[in-house]
């Protein structure tokens, strides 16, 4: 997994003392909330109990505030030191990244990329991806590769967790902090049994509806909010009875009963070249979308357009 550094004291804050305030106490305070005594927190951070009581006593000094209630029991944040962990953590996020950052920029061949992916994504691109990266001049690069739902990926990205996320992401204006590389995109479909009453009511050419269609249960994964919306709206793919990101245990089990589910036509493409499953259109066509999704300062770093030039290059399969 990428590792985050413990900040240095370098990124400091002006206090209205004159001292600064740094990252460092913002370590020590996390420390002692979590372990309830400065003798723990002293353990954990390295350093002696009178070096750290002495510190966070030269901190509420500068404050002008106590930080902790002392009692028998062990020390109680006050609500001043929970508001100062809580307005931190984005400034740790940022030199998690920077520093992760320059990591990524001086090297495309060694260290360790963490690589997030949607569910479908990991059915359509892997093993073919990669194995294209471990050809490349990225393959003496460690891989760190985790499949989380589209919402999850976003904020992993955010929070310096994964370096690249390549999932259902939409290209839009509005995709503040991420930078969106369309990779593909396709019509979602329902698909069922080769012999289910739907499948032969759409190829005998009569049109399938909205209220055929909810006559059968559905079985689908957790949908991006941009499918989602367009589903409510078109009144379709709002009524999955079973959650489910697994597509193998979906195409399995829709073969084996009445139940109908819905994706991209690739997902779907092995299962329809052997008879087992047929496709039925959406009542209104509703496309989904894959991006690889970066933030904006890494884009440009050749093991992030390495990633994203193999995912770009792959074709997905096909219903010929």
């Amino acid at each position: 997994m990428t590792k985050v550094r413990t900040p240095t004291q370098d990124w400091a804050y002006p206090t209205a003392k004159g001292r600064t305030m740094d990252i460092a106490d913002i370590a020590m305070l996390e420390a002692i909330v979590r372990h309830g005594s400065i003798n723990k927190a002293s353990e954990v951070l390295h350093v002696t109990q009178p070096t750290l009581s002495k510190r966070l006593s030269r901190l509420e000094h500068t404050l002008g505030t106590s930080l902790f209630l002392r009692s028998s029991s062990g020390l109680t944040p006050t609500p001043h030191t929970r508001f100062i962990i809580e307005r931190a953590q984005p400034i740790k996020t940022m030199i998690a990244n920077i520093e992760r950052h320059i990591e990524l920029a001086n090297t495309l061949e060694t260290g360790t990329l963490s690589i997030g992916i949607g569910p479908i994504i990991e059915q359509l691109y892997f093993p073919h991806a990669l194995h294209a990266l471990t050809q490349s001049e990225t393959s003496t690069l460690n891989l760190s590769i985790r499949t989380e739902s589209a919402e999850d990926l976003a904020r992993l990205l955010v929070e310096g967790v994964i370096d690249i996320a390549i999932g259902p992401f939409e290209h839009r204006d509005d995709d503040a902090p991420f930078t969106v590389h369309p990779i593909a995109r396709q019509p979602l479909v329902y698909a069922a049994r080769r012999k289910h009453p739907l499948v032969a009511q759409h190829e005998s050419g009569q049109a399938v509806t909205r209220e055929d269609l909810t006559e059968y249960p559905l079985i689908a994964p957790h949908a991006p909010r941009y499918i989602a919306d367009q589903a409510e709206v078109h009144g379709q793919f709002d009524d999955a009875r079973i959650l489910c990101d697994n597509y193998a245990i979906i195409r399995d089990f829709i073969k084996r009963s009445d139940h109908l589910t819905a994706g991209p036509i690739s997902v779907f493409s092995q299962d329809v070249k052997d008879g087992a499953l047929a496709l039925i259109p959406f009542v209104k066509p509703i496309d989904w979308h894959a991006s690889c999704i970066t933030r904006p300062e890494s884009e440009t770093l050749p093991v992030i357009e390495k990633v994203i030039e193999v995912f770009a290059a792959h074709e997905l399969p096909s219903l010929h």
